[in-house]
């Protein structure tokens, strides 16, 4: 009979000690967080990930306790990706009824590197924040928010700033909404002022966004845009073709690759420099702020050609013959790398 009492006892002690230290664990705050602790989940996280991410920014105390509470309470399943900005003083529960909750509106940084087309922009933000990127596409050539947005073009190519946005994650029309956010940021950044100056140049604003996407296509070496520019216009005023390479890069049915082939220059297309004068009939990718300056204030010099040096920046030449010793240059060097790297795996 004594054995009897004890065992209940012994358990009914054990239950209360566990159920405190589990309202303990529950009740239990960040750890050193200075402030508010901003955490990104995307597709593919689980609890375990999650309880990493949240103890490496010290959300949390411990992962496995939270895990536990996690799958005692029956989240596991329940995570919604998103972009979470959680203030000090949070429980656990706090954080996991935050992160499972669908009224609880989410927001994804997301950076958009300058350069980049309409096609390409669309599977980035498909891989990091899981859209559709044919609707994306859809969207950027949607003719009624092309007329809403006042932008005069079959597309928006060109004309999606590339920037650092916050996007509401779990919007309906996550695609639509996120065109028509890019689009009024190129609206606001390109200034009246800016607009006032093109039109003083007798720019429109569709050759001022193409001239500035093949300058963005060319070079990301800054202090190279407004002397590129201007070898661009300068060969437009003598009646040469532009014979960019992005513009063919922007064509091939594969997407752009590192080298281009003397085939690739022969594709016919109107977007194609090296067969047709003058600017193609649109941009070619979405160019950044200091491709547009550069476009719109280009550098006054007397350069028709430049070539590649091979770290980023370009030789440039006012003749034909100058032209030619750049380019052997250009060759030499491309010679050499391709030497040492021979050696290197015949070692």
């Amino acid at each position: 009979m004594p054995q009897k009492i004890v065992f209940p006892a012994v358990f009914i002690f054990s239950f209360a000690v566990f159920f405190a230290l589990q309202l303990g664990f529950l009740n239990r705050t960040y750890n050193n967080s200075a402030g508010d602790v901003v955490i990104k989940i995307t597709k593919g996280d689980n609890l375990k990930s999650v309880a990493i991410k949240l103890e490496e920014s010290q959300a949390i105390y411990n992962k496995y306790v939270f895990i536990a509470l996690g799958r005692l309470f029956g989240y596991q399943d329940k995570l919604i990706p998103g972009e979470y900005k959680l203030p000090n003083g949070l429980t656990y529960l706090n954080v996991l009824n935050t992160i499972t909750d669908p009224a609880v509106i989410r927001t994804v940084t997301v950076t958009i590197p300058e350069g980049l087309n309409i096609r390409q922009m669309g599977r980035l933000l498909q891989r990091q924040i899981g859209v559709d990127s044919a609707r994306f596409v859809e969207e950027a050539k949607n003719d009624s928010l092309i007329k809403i947005l006042g932008i005069e073009a079959k597309d928006l190519e060109g004309y999606l700033f590339p920037d650092t946005y916050q996007f509401r994650f779990n919007s309906l029309n996550r695609e639509k909404e996120i065109v028509s956010l890019m689009a009024a940021t190129f609206r606001k950044r390109v200034t009246p002022e800016m607009r006032e100056l093109m039109k003083s140049k007798n720019l429109s604003l569709n050759e001022l966004i193409t001239m500035a996407s093949i300058i963005e296509g060319e070079t990301r070496f800054e202090p190279e845009k407004k002397t590129i520019s201007g070898v661009y216009y300068n060969r437009i005023k003598k009646g040469m073709k532009l014979q960019a390479d992005p513009t063919v890069q922007y064509i091939l049915p594969g997407g752009p690759k590192n080298r281009l082939l003397y085939s690739d220059l022969k594709i016919e297309s109107p977007y194609n420099t090296y067969l047709n004068k003058g600017l193609p009939p649109g941009p070619i990718n979405n160019p950044g702020l200091s491709s547009i300056l550069a476009a719109l204030e280009p550098e006054e010099n007397k350069y028709l050609y430049f070539v590649a040096k091979g770290d980023g920046s370009h030789r440039f030449a006012e003749s034909y013959d100058e032209h030619k010793k750049n380019i052997q240059l250009y060759q030499q060097m491309l010679k050499e790398l391709e030497e040492k790297k021979q050696k290197e795996q015949q070692k």
